[in-house]
């Protein structure tokens, strides 16, 4: 897998050769599964990570393996942020534990959420259409004999619930053991009538015909004059232009007249009607008049009309018979609706599975809990809860998901455990490449010697890339796996050499081993040397630490008179040189630390333009410039201020004497000259590690020209007053 990255771009981040990479953006995934891009703050690492994941203006472009890509395409890179953007351990426990059984818990689990919910949408739908139901409470709930049915119904038809809180387990049990049961032949007009009728929840005329006592029907003879006058009128205000009666022949009839007539009557039929028969009439056979398949206002006419009963008790029977058709079906229904599904199935298996006792299976997990145990005195659990759901716990408590200010932990625990969860996360993330931005800032040795251990284990099937400014990181990943990784230098710094820019095998070697670092200065060096002079200014820093460890403290000591602006002393840095690692030069540098202050360090030369040490070369451009610095302002503030050395020897010593905290004008002049990255922080001794790298070049070009220029405008103003 060879990366080639044709646009990079976050707002004006990255120099406008990012715009379009012509060289130097091949990133070598295919010979070795491991990247390291390093780079000092301030480069963009961070905001290169932001491009990949598709912040929000952001873009980028690139050609992997021949394929375009960019970044509206599917997510190539799962980023795991730097240690501030893990306040939170983001996700659930599945995403952290792996384990066939628990795989398997989770498959089945996910599986029964969404067969369960399609289950219930489904029989949600026909409950509405082919029975009636789409309210928690109906006048079909007291027709339906199985009261665990009717609970389900209730929840599934409430438009809040819609089956969220029915139990998973019972609903399988009930719908299990319902046996199927026999349907009588049936009237379909009459069954949808049925369903429309009892759907009326408060006017249903069933609901009233099924309640009315019939033993209260007797013959009424005003019934039988409103049947009559109520024909009557029907008939003469359908013909009222006709003058003949279509009866009797009767001519000049005066219909309006006659109408009246038979509306006062059927009017006064009615009010000497029984609260019964008005009730009957009103409630049922008035509203029965064009839909009345069971025949129910004939019956109940018949009744009224001749106090004959049965036809109505057959009416009523045949009603009872269609509310049994109607709780068979709705049963039978019911227990076809896993028909097509393995519902049953996997709730059988899931059940079975949550029996066990959940055990962390993983090596790399179980990696994590001994060593937090060991470290934080916590345990990292996997138990079930109440419902039976698998819980990772730290120490008893939940942690995923919470803030820092909710968690027990110090910063660095707190960073290692959301950091080993992150890497656990990312081996089931479906994108291939992981990009880990920063992985170690902050951490302390006995966490980063783990971490780079579990990043290698953890992340061996996928392709990682690692944005880093510690030297550290580099040699812990290497000596957790010799030469597992390619390294690039990330450089974005206007009118430079941009991009991606690959070290070679015997630079990484050298970064890595001090004693590969020796062997090239003893032998090979000399060829990529293209300004000797400042080559040995360069080095000199490193040479005095050298001294120092092999014991050749009268070297040391001549070292140490260059290494102080207020010195004269001319010092032979090519015999030194000579002496340490047995190299001779063309020609002799003799020089004092005055010779160094006077040097123009603008397009400074060190070694040849086309080095095979480009990282070398950075890191002695900028040792040269720190010391050249730092023996500026020493020798400026002494001169200019009269120091006495034998007491103020050291940088510190010489700007507290020169700038008192009394004074406001001091006062800002020491504050500038104490935060200063190149004069305070000895970039210039490697007594305790011996790494030249670092943190020699941990500054950009861009950043270290700008406080270079600081400086010298700031000791300038010494010299015009």
């Amino acid at each position: 897998m060879r990366i080639h990255f044709n646009k990079i771009k976050r707002n004006n981040i990255f120099c406008p050769e990012f715009d379009s990479l012509q060289g130097n953006n091949e990133i070598d995934l295919e010979s070795k599964d491991v990247v390291i891009i390093y780079g000092p703050n301030g480069t963009g690492k961070t905001s290169f990570s932001k491009v990949l994941t598709r912040e929000n203006k952001t873009e980028f472009s690139l050609n992997m393996d021949g394929q375009i890509f960019n970044s509206e395409s599917e997510p190539l890179f799962h980023v795991v942020e730097d240690q501030n953007g893990r306040n939170v351990i983001k996700g659930s426990t599945e995403d952290f534990i792996l384990g066939d059984d628990v795989k398997r818990e989770y498959e089945l689990q996910r599986d029964l959420e969404l067969g369960f919910k399609k289950c219930f949408e489904k029989i949600i739908a026909n409950l509405k259409d082919d029975f009636g139901i789409n309210k928690k409470e109906s006048n079909f709930h007291n027709l339906i004999e199985n009261k665990k049915i009717v609970s389900f119904i209730s929840k599934l038809a409430n438009k809040l619930d819609k089956g969220k809180n029915i139990d998973q387990a019972e609903f399988i049990e009930v719908i299990s053991t319902l046996a199927k049961k026999e349907i009588e032949d049936l009237d379909q007009r009459k069954y949808s009538f049925f369903i429309s009728d009892l759907g009326d929840a408060k006017n249903s005329i069933i609901q009233k015909v099924l309640k009315f006592d019939i033993k209260k029907i007797e013959k009424d003879l005003n019934f039988i004059k409103v049947e009559q006058t109520d024909v009557a009128v029907s008939v003469l205000e359908k013909f009222n232009y006709m003058t003949d009666c279509l009866v009797c022949d009767t001519h000049d009839i005066d219909t309006t007249l006659l109408l009246d007539k038979k509306k006062t009557e059927n009017a006064t039929s009615r009010n000497l009607l029984p609260e019964l028969v008005k009730e009957l009439l009103n409630e049922i056979l008035e509203k029965l008049e064009g839909n009345d398949p069971f025949k129910i206002s004939e019956a109940i006419s018949i009744s009224l009309r001749d106090g004959n009963i049965e036809n109505f008790k057959t009416i009523c029977s045949e009603l009872h018979k269609y509310e049994a058709i109607y709780n068979s079906k709705i049963s039978n229904y019911f227990s076809d609706v896993f028909i097509g599904t393995n519902i049953v199935a996997d709730f059988r298996e899931y059940t079975n599975l949550k029996k066990n006792k959940p055990l962390l299976e993983n090596e790399d997990i179980i990696f994590t809990q001994k060593f937090l145990n060991e470290c934080l005195g916590k345990n990292i659990e996997l138990k079930r809860d109440a419902d039976g759901n698998l819980r990772l716990l730290l120490g008893d408590s939940e942690f995923l998901n919470r803030g820092r200010n909710e968690l027990s932990l110090s910063n660095g625990e707190q960073n290692f455990l959301s950091l080993a969860f992150e890497l656990l996360k990312a081996q089931k993330v479906a994108e291939n490449i992981i990009v880990l931005d920063d992985p170690i800032s902050s951490f302390d040795s006995i966490f980063k010697n783990k971490i780079a251990y579990a990043i290698l284990q953890f992340l061996n099937k996928k392709k990682t890339i690692l944005l880093t400014h510690s030297t550290d990181l580099v040699k812990l990943i290497e000596h957790q796996n010799k030469s597992c990784f390619n390294m690039y230098m990330l450089n974005n710094t206007p009118g430079e050499l941009n991009g991606f820019i690959p070290l070679n095998s015997n630079e990484v070697e050298i970064l890595i081993y001090i004693h590969q670092f020796l062997n090239q200065l003893r032998d090979g060096i000399q060829n990529e040397i293209q300004n000797e002079e400042n080559f040995l200014i360069a080095i000199a820093p490193f040479m005095r630490g050298y001294c120092q460890i092999v014991g050749r403290l009268d070297l040391r000591d001549e070292l140490t008179k260059l290494m102080h602006g207020y010195n004269n002393e001319k010092i032979n840095l090519t015999f030194i040189y000579s002496q340490l690692f047995g190299l001779t030069f063309s020609s002799q540098v003799i020089l004092s630390a005055e010779d160094i202050v006077n040097k123009s360090i603008e397009n400074l030369s060190v070694l040849n333009s086309s080095t095979n040490f480009p990282l070398l070369n950075k890191t002695l451009k900028h040792t040269f410039t720190y010391l050249f610095l730092r023996l500026s302002v020493e020798q400026k503030l002494v001169r200019k201020f009269n120091v006495n050395v034998k007491k103020n020897d050291m940088l510190t010593k010489i700007i507290h004497y020169c700038f008192k905290p009394k004074d406001e004008t001091t006062r800002e002049l020491r504050a500038f000259f104490m935060s200063r990255k190149t004069l305070l922080n000895e970039f210039n001794h490697f007594e305790i590690d011996m790494n030249i790298f670092q943190p020699a070049i941990d500054i950009t070009d861009a950043a270290l020209t700008k406080e270079r220029d600081d400086i010298l405008a700031k000791l300038e103003q010494f010299s015009t007053t």
